[in-house]
């Protein structure tokens, strides 16, 4: 196969990924956008807080829905379709059993869980009315993105792509009819996505009901044995999903603690484009991993470099463009979410400068975190994930407004992004594709 097979098998995934999700982060942007403009800043500050949770659901669906995903590709490669099933199975088993559990715990302690996730007296009742539904149908927000990775994995990606953007574009309508024209408040936003996602869902999951699936779902291939790998080799996408939750989690307390509510507002603005920022990032990782996964299964060294190679040049072109587009049109961004005051928008300008001028090691982090995933180096890509979720993050995001005053916690994630790029490039430099090859048929 030459350069430009390669470029149009990558670009044959590409798009419909970029266009997945990309649009997946549109109705979690529209909520935000019709919250602000609809029902205003205390319903912003309600979604900003329920919105840790939200992203959990997804992390979940990331967890075995991509650690399952690739093991099931690589096993295609090693034409092991019988494996593939089990995986397969196995992966679908244990996550309808995190949804169940996660759906009744939610809906047990969500009083509890809004307070530690910081709502007060004024946000309680707003953050209580989203979050019951969006608990309650748990279900459908871990398999939006389960079924979105099989699917794609199962080479059909316009399939993936059809689902995302028709649940995305009928939950921006739901949006706009439930909010400003029913005036259903918080109530009419989670409606909104709820439908769109339940579309979603029901387009990616009845492919596993055509012809064109070559996955059986067997109960008697169910291995115990295949869990360990699975949660192992879809650890890095979890944590890359849960980053959001823990980010937001960390950086509403330290802003409350450091700036106040006005912060809050702030930084939901920056929350919510960072959506779209790692949507995007995320599409050109989500393209190239079914490539890159099936040639590792294959023994193909040089192929699994090309389009290492290219997804990353591609990655980094997308990066550059969305910097140079924040920072021009960085008050655009602001009134796209709010109709900020005068001190809103003084402080929320050089606050979303700051905080996003790290996106190009952001990208380089993000990538190479899913590559080591999808040659099934879990360690690596775990430790990449750790270090900007949870390690540096925490530290930062409350010792620089220590040490340098409130506002240099917007300094905090660029900080982050680079600490965590000096370790990436290391882990990189001393990873050994060769070894990889040869020992990733015993990794599952």
């Amino acid at each position: 196969m030459n350069e430009n097979s390669n470029i149009k098998l990558f670009l044959k995934y590409l798009v419909p990924s970029m266009l997945s999700t990309v649009f997946v982060s549109v109705y979690v942007i529209t909520d935000t956008m019709m919250i602000g403009h609809g029902v205003g800043e205390d319903g912003l500050v309600a979604l900003n807080i329920i919105l840790p949770l939200f992203s959990l659901m997804y992390a979940i669906g990331y967890l075995f829905g991509v650690g399952g995903s690739v093991l099931m590709a690589v096993a295609k490669g090693q034409q092991d379709d019988k494996k593939a099933d089990g995986i397969f199975t196995t992966s679908f088993i244990i996550a309808a059993a995190a949804a169940v559990m996660f759906t009744l715990i939610g809906s047990i302690f969500l009083e509890p869980l809004a307070v530690l996730l910081g709502a007060d007296n004024d946000s309680m009742k707003l953050t209580l009315e989203y979050g019951r539904i969006m608990m309650a149908t748990a279900f459908i927000y871990v398999f939006a993105p389960f079924f979105q990775s099989f699917v794609r994995n199962d080479n059909a990606p316009g399939r993936a792509m059809a689902a995302a953007v028709t649940g995305s574009l009928l939950n921006v309508v739901l949006d706009y009819i439930f909010i400003f024209i029913l005036h259903m408040g918080m109530t009419g936003a989670i409606a909104a996505t709820f439908i769109g996602n339940a579309v979603n869902v029901i387009i990616t999951g009845s492919y596993f009901l055509t012809g064109k699936c070559t996955l059986r779902f067997k109960k008697k291939l169910y291995k115990a044995g295949y869990i360990g790998s699975i949660v192992k080799n879809g650890a890095s996408s979890f944590l890359t999903e849960l980053c959001n939750a823990i980010v937001v989690f960390v950086y509403n307390h330290s802003i409350l603690l450091n700036i106040g509510t006005d912060g809050i507002v702030i930084y939901s603005i920056i929350s919510n484009t960072l959506i779209v920022v790692n949507a995007v990032m995320n599409g050109v990782a989500v393209a190239v991993q079914p490539l890159i996964s099936y040639n590792v299964g294959k023994g193909c060294k040089d192929k699994v470099k090309t389009f290492k190679n290219i997804g990353l040049v591609t990655d980094l072109i997308f990066s550059v463009c969305m910097m140079a587009f924040i920072m021009i049109l960085t008050k655009m961004c602001i009134y796209a979410f709010v109709s900020p005051s005068a001190k809103i928008l003084n402080e929320g300008i050089p606050a979303v400068r700051t905080y996003f001028s790290g996106i190009i090691f952001m990208c380089v982090n993000v990538y190479i975190g899913s590559y080591f995933q999808a040659t099934v180096r879990p360690k690596q890509s775990f430790l990449i994930g750790i270090l900007r979720s949870l390690v540096f993050t925490v530290v930062l995001a409350f010792l620089m407004p220590a040490l340098f005053g409130g506002n240099a916690v917007w300094i905090a994630a660029p900080a982050t992004e680079v600490l965590t790029f000096i370790v990436t490039v290391i882990l990189l430099i001393r990873f050994d594709l060769r070894r990889s090859l040869s020992e990733n048929s015993g990794n599952i």
